[in-house]
């Protein structure tokens, strides 16, 4: 019997939609399923001010009576003004090891997105580059994935290739570094004594927990002022921004989440994450009512982290501020328990980033990969 594609509608769609991932990757020892409650609140135009610049669907796939794939499809409308294009995206995608399946799932998001007046359709994203777990695994060490990163199976490579037209755009690095790997070169450490010593004018401090929604609002500017001409920057308003940060305030160490001022002047941030998969592997997507303590107790146990965030305005680059904030993260991290991490996700052609982390003695481990489809 065919594939049939119907829409999300309703709560029990969307908890269909939710429980996919239970049967793809039931025996997958390397998958962490998300926490099921933040999703709901992600998907949740109630919940979320994404929704305001944004059109969204969701769609299933049934054979024979059970759900065998699903999909998103998105139209952003800061992303679209920012670059003057009518790009949509795809993504949420997962499906059973079927090529036809994969095809009806991506025909009907290509189809709606077209609907709405788009000429490029790019993913996986769910649903754009400003949230997690963006583009296909595609290469790296088989493992589990870090906070905010995606992970699939090998096959879906083949699923999403051999769809007509679907061919990659960027591919997205992920660098691990581990602390006694971590070098740095003596003139950049000399530069960092002189800041540590105050006897520089450039300081590199801890967000302060006390002023949360200001200095989250700071960091905000700082984001939309250092990424506005990077590939797959999409501004983020107020509201959107905290949403996206609200919870580090309890759960990251404010020594993780650096600004750096130069002469009083913010002109970069970082933020640095432990690996709260690591913690939320055993869980498997329920905190409640017993989820919470697996996850409590296996917390104290992270040794790893990931930068998620780093940037430098235009102006206050080729200073080493950069390397700077590296160095205070890295510092931090191991005084914490932290032994390895990694930089994700950065461009494949991001040059002066990539060399740093070499330089710093990092190594890309896996690779991940975006896709356009042209629809005109």
């Amino acid at each position: 019997m065919g594939v049939a594609i119907t829409p999300v509608a309703g709560k029990r769609d969307l908890e269909a939609f939710l429980q996919l991932p239970y049967d793809v990757y039931a025996d997958d020892p390397h998958y962490v399923f998300p926490l099921l409650k933040q999703l709901r609140e992600f998907l949740d135009p109630a919940h979320n001010p994404f929704f305001r610049h944004a059109e969204t669907r969701l769609w299933l796939a049934h054979r024979d009576g059970r759900v065998v794939g699903r999909v998103g499809a998105c139209v952003d409308r800061y992303h679209n003004e920012h670059w003057h294009e009518t790009t949509g995206f795809f993504g949420f995608f997962e499906c059973e090891r079927d090529r036809a399946t994969a095809h009806a799932l991506l025909d009907t998001a290509r189809d709606w997105l077209r609907g709405q007046g788009q000429t490029t359709m790019r993913g996986p994203l769910n649903f754009t580059t400003n949230h997690d777990n963006p583009g296909l695994l595609i290469a790296g060490e088989p493992s589990s994935p870090v906070t905010g990163m995606s992970y699939n199976p090998v096959w879906y490579q083949d699923l999403l290739e051999s769809y007509p037209g679907l061919a990659k755009s960027r591919d997205l690095w992920a660098w691990r570094i581990t602390a006694d790997g971590f070098t740095l070169p003596e003139r950049v450490l000399e530069n960092a004594k002189q800041v540590f010593r105050g006897e520089s004018d450039l300081k590199v401090r801890p967000i302060d927990k006390k002023d949360f929604r200001n200095e989250v609002e700071l960091i905000r500017g700082l984001y939309n002022r250092c990424w506005h001409e990077n590939w797959g920057f999409i501004p983020m308003d107020p509201d959107e921004f905290y949403f996206a940060g609200r919870e580090m305030k309890t759960m990251v160490n404010e020594n993780l989440l650096l600004i750096a001022e130069w002469k009083g002047e913010p002109v970069g941030f970082s933020m640095t994450v432990p690996d709260f998969n690591l913690a939320l592997k055993r869980v498997r997507g329920r905190l409640f009512p017993f989820g919470i303590f697996r996850f409590l107790a296996d917390r104290k146990k992270i040794v790893y982290a990931r930068t998620l965030l780093m940037g430098v305005l235009p102006e206050h680059r080729h200073k080493g501020v950069d390397v700077l904030m590296v160095l205070r993260s890295y510092k931090a991290a191991v005084k914490g328990g932290i032994t390895a991490g990694e930089c994700s996700w950065i461009l494949e052609n991001n040059t002066a980033m990539n060399r740093i982390l070499e330089k710093l003695g990092a190594k890309v481990y896996k690779t991940y990969r975006i896709y356009d489809l042209p629809l005109s």
